[in-house]
């Protein structure tokens, strides 16, 4: 078994994150770990995102209890300009 800490290495250095800022225009991923919540949620956001101008919301189903595969992290960072994730359910 693996335990990910998701925590800084060095809590007092600020990480280094891009702000997403207004959502108009912009494409978000959601990563789907198969978690009931998460598969509720990606259900009924569409719609709400879609009224506040993203032009694009892709899925991305990921597995459950286990890391992402490969580079996938990686290039979610690089092809869209956010994403929702579950975090701890």
């Amino acid at each position: 078994m693996q335990f990910l800490d998701p925590t800084s290495p060095n809590p007092r250095k600020s990480l280094d994150r891009k702000v997403l800022g207004e959502l108009k225009g912009k494409r978000i991923a959601y990563l789907n770990n198969g978690w009931t919540s998460m598969t509720k949620i990606g259900r009924r956001i569409e719609g709400p995102l879609k009224a506040l101008g993203v032009s694009e919301l892709v899925v991305i189903d990921v597995p459950r209890n286990k890391e992402p595969p490969g580079n996938l992290l990686d290039d979610v960072a690089r092809e869209f300009d956010g994403a929702i994730v579950g975090m701890a359910n």
